[in-house]
């Protein structure tokens, strides 16, 4: 009966999970740490080989950093009946959480949507998972059933570079350990987060049968992103659990959209021991709005009810699913059997822009995709206009219309995401960060490009860029179908998006990239000077409905676009559009002059939030006026003298609005990783310190939570602000990073691509008795080190042929030691202090 039983589910799983046989390869990430028992362990001893049976059925997995790719397990031998249950999780509690740290169902991003996989081990060789999984440090296996396993080892197939520090392009070493564990943090999340082309396969696959589809959630037509009313129809045959389909889901907004689950009979022959039969008991439709069936922190959904069929849904067998939304109504019928007709009136949601409950919406694209574990084919797809005309037709039997259209085909250029884990999606504002991280460690700058042209491909004929693509849908024939009608919000992200370029330039002086997309950037700085008002004089971003770092006319957005506009006439000139550099300076000057003149605070010594609340400020707003130049002397200082009010358990709060009495509060790294240049720029060494010993030194403090990598949010107990759900290897996360490198290393670029530098250190303060790093330039390497013995200082420079820099010490007096220093010369100079 076991062989029957096992040949069996061998033959169907075979459709699902490649077993092929493999040698095994160097090119892998292999976990570090093994600790057998009967639940999660943090292991104490190296990995190893091991067996999996009754009496030690739990295995928990480290991989010491984060890590990405696709799941394998080399098995040895298998005896009798072998189920395991798979856990990837960045927090060592993901182990211990029954969906350890997912789902993630915000966006597809080319991956498994849920951080648990069941297998089931028939024979030796090798058993892999087809889908991605974007980031983790932890991974454990349960075995489910009474037989064991034998694994000669496991890991996953990379889909990001498997070289980390210190052997980067990028180097950063210092005498504490805590500040080299520091830098890592930002170089990790951009190794984990960006990737090169292909490397990110398709979730789905296409034959004669269909789509098939797995455990994702539902990818989305991009061909119907704007229908309502209407009948969607399809055929569908289950492989194993169900099958899941939405509807007037809004490509825009991505906020959610009516989401159905059809559960098969659930066969003993392919049904995993531990499917979810409450969640979806067998042979129903399960009917759900938002993203999921689930909720996960900030992504709300709700699951509105469940319907049982008349009959049987087969596995393995052609269904008939008509689905339609018509006049406030919404019917499901399978196999030509009606099985709920419902008003949509007697359920209610709420949403970010409407706290007040409102009625079910339904316009927006369809889609499909399936459970944990589950997987399905999808053939015949039409939709029909409610007097029977067909609107759309995809026999989804060709690949290479049907993975583009619905943006699962696999990455087509080289990307940086904000999140490894999530939400893997190329969130612009994020971008500000992570170019400058990847400019001074892994120095791809492949990587800058290709998200940068990813960017450039969904820009708005109006010059606003996008605020968050996706990496499986190709260039758009029309961009407004991923934009708020003639709009995107969150239109402070543009902005950060401008100097994220400028950034790029400033390492690579890449001439021939900003030429090629000249006209595209010229649109986009366009755009921005557009949006001045014409009464205040400010830029205004009122109009987009949301903005991140601040106020929509406050002295964050306002200090960020002096910044980007700077910045941008700089590219101008190097491209010798003078025209435009004389322009977009004259305007940076001129908005300089009025934030000075209207945002500027004179009683209080500091920049308002925002004009109509001058008593108020942020901390991106005094990052901004001080790292744009907005900011005098005596101001920037002035501003500065406040950071310390804003202290909220390890790092600083968003701003004086912020209630410090509420303990839901959290931490970023984002805004206070804004915050640390300026700090640094005038030299404010006590504030930077308790920044990064706290705030970042929390990401490295706890091994239950430590992923090597930055984080997306920290509370005030100095954990993950967003529990499970948080990210822990996001680069808006990582300044320190370049921090490090171009304010305590001291090496920073003067002119682009570094053909002038300076090295300037910050040697006090920190009780460092010693620093080194290494920059890529357009010439070759730059690395300078210092050393202190006594009051004697040493340093030590290596430029490329080509470049010219100069070493500036501040001395204990207060003068400076400073020299030129000629490209392709070997410094070597003691300084007394």
């Amino acid at each position: 009966m076991f062989t029957l039983y096992a040949t069996f589910f061998s033959l169907l799983v075979g459709v699902i999970a490649d077993q092929s046989t493999r040698q095994p390869t160097l090119d892998i990430f292999a976990p570090r740490g093994l600790a057998i028992a009967s639940i999660p362990v943090i292991p104490s001893k190296p990995f190893h080989s091991f067996t999996l049976d009754p009496e030690a059925p739990f295995a928990t997995l480290d991989y010491g950093f984060e890590v990405a790719g696709y799941p394998f397990f080399d098995v040895e031998k298998v005896v009798g009946e072998v189920q395991i249950e798979v856990k990837y999780s960045e927090q060592f509690a993901g182990l211990n959480a029954p969906l350890s740290d997912g789902p993630y169902e915000y966006a597809s991003g080319l991956s498994n949507s849920f951080r648990v996989e069941t297998f089931n081990l028939t024979r030796k060789g090798e058993t892999a998972s087809f889908l991605l999984q974007g980031g983790q440090r932890w991974q454990s296996i349960k075995l489910l059933t009474n037989g064991s396993v034998a694994l000669n080892g496991l890991g996953y197939k990379p889909s990001i570079d498997v070289v980390g520090p210190p052997n980067l392009a990028g180097k950063f070493e210092s005498s504490s350990a805590t500040y080299n564990k520091i830098w890592d943090l930002g170089a990790r999340a951009c190794i984990a987060a960006c990737f090169g082309t292909g490397t990110q396969k398709s979730i789905w696959e296409i034959s004669d049968d269909g789509a098939f589809v797995r455990s994702t959630r539902p990818a989305y037509s991009s061909f119907a992103y704007n229908f309502d009313e209407y009948t969607l129809e399809f055929y569908t045959k289950i492989q194993r659990g169900g099958v899941r389909w939405s509807i007037g889901y809004p490509l825009s907004g991505n906020s959610g959209g009516i989401q159905f689950h059809l559960a098969g009979d659930y066969p003993s022959s392919s049904t995993y021991i531990n499917v979810n039969r409450t969640l979806f008991p067998p042979s129903s439709i399960a009917l759900a709005y938002g993203f999921s069936f689930v909720n996960q922190t900030t992504l709300t959904s709700y699951y509105l009810e469940n319907f049982p069929a008349p009959f049987d849904i087969h596995e393995d067998a052609w269904h008939h699913v008509s689905t339609t939304a018509s006049s406030g109504y919404l019917s499901v019928s399978v196999n030509r059997t009606q099985i709920f007709n419902i008003s949509l009136s007697q359920y209610y949601i709420t949403s970010p822009l409407s706290p007040t409950p409102i009625s079910i919406p339904t316009t927006g694209s369809f889609g499909f995709g399936g459970w944990q574990d589950e997987a399905a084919y999808i053939r015949n797809v039409t939709a029909s206009s409610q007097t029977g005309d067909i609107i759309y037709s995809n026999a989804m039997t060709n690949e290479s219309e049907t993975l583009p259209e619905y943006g699962v085909h696999e990455n087509y250029g080289p990307a940086c995401l904000d999140g490894a884990k999530r939400d893997r999606l190329v969130w612009l504002g994020d971008f500000f960060h992570t170019s400058r991280i990847i400019g001074v460690s892994t120095s791809h700058p492949d990587f800058v490009k290709g998200t940068l042209s990813k960017i450039l491909e969904f820009q708005l004929p109006s010059g606003q860029l996008p605020i968050a693509p996706s990496i499986g849908y190709p260039i758009p024939y029309d961009p407004t179908i991923f934009s708020d009608g003639p709009i995107y919000v969150l239109a402070d992200y543009h902005i950060l998006g401008l100097i994220s370029f400028v950034s790029y330039m400033k390492y690579s002086n890449d001439i021939e990239f900003s030429e090629q997309n000249w006209p595209s950037l010229k649109l986009a700085v366009d755009w921005l000077c557009q949006q001045r008002n014409s009464t205040t004089g400010l830029i205004d971003l009122s109009a987009y409905e949301f903005t991140f770092i601040g106020p929509a006319s406050g002295s964050a957005v306002n200090g960020a676009s002096v910044q980007a506009l700077n910045g941008m006439a700089l590219v101008a000139t190097a491209v010798r559009d003078h025209e435009s550099a004389i322009s977009w300076s004259n305007f940076a000057s001129s908005l300089n002059n009025t934030i000075n003149e209207r945002l500027w605070n004179e009683k209080l010594g500091i920049y308002s939030i925002e004009e109509a609340d001058e008593d108020n400020f942020s901390v991106a707003g005094i990052a901004f006026s001080i790292t744009s130049g907005v900011a005098s002397v005596s101001r920037a200082l002035s501003s500065l003298s406040h950071v310390p009010s804003l202290q909220l358990g390890p790092g600083y709060k968003d701003s004086s609005l912020v209630n410090s009495s509420d303990a839901t509060v959290n931490l970023s790294p984002n805004t206070n990783g804004f915050l640390l240049s300026a700090l640094l720029d005038y030299k404010q060494i006590t504030v930077a310190r308790f920044l990064l010993e706290n705030l970042w030194g929390a990401m490295i403090a706890d091994e239950h939570y430590s992923s090597g990598a930055s984080w997306e949010y920290v509370n005030q107990r100095s954990e993950p602000g967003l529990g499970l759900f948080t990210s822990l290897s996001h680069p808006w996360g990582g300044a320190p990073t370049y921090v490090l490198t171009e304010y305590i290393a001291g090496i920073r670029p003067v002119e682009f691509g570094y053909k002038t530098w300076i090295v300037e250190p910050i040697y006090w303060g920190l009780d460092l008795d010693s620093v080194s790093a290494t920059v890529q330039t357009p010439a070759g390497s730059l690395s300078a080190s210092w050393c202190i013995e006594g009051n004697m200082m040493t340093i030590v420079i290596r430029s490329p042929v080509g470049t010219t820099g100069r070493l500036v010490v501040r001395l204990l007096d207060g003068s400076a030691h400073t020299q030129e220093v000629s490209g392709g010369q070997s410094l070597h100079i003691e300084i007394t202090l």
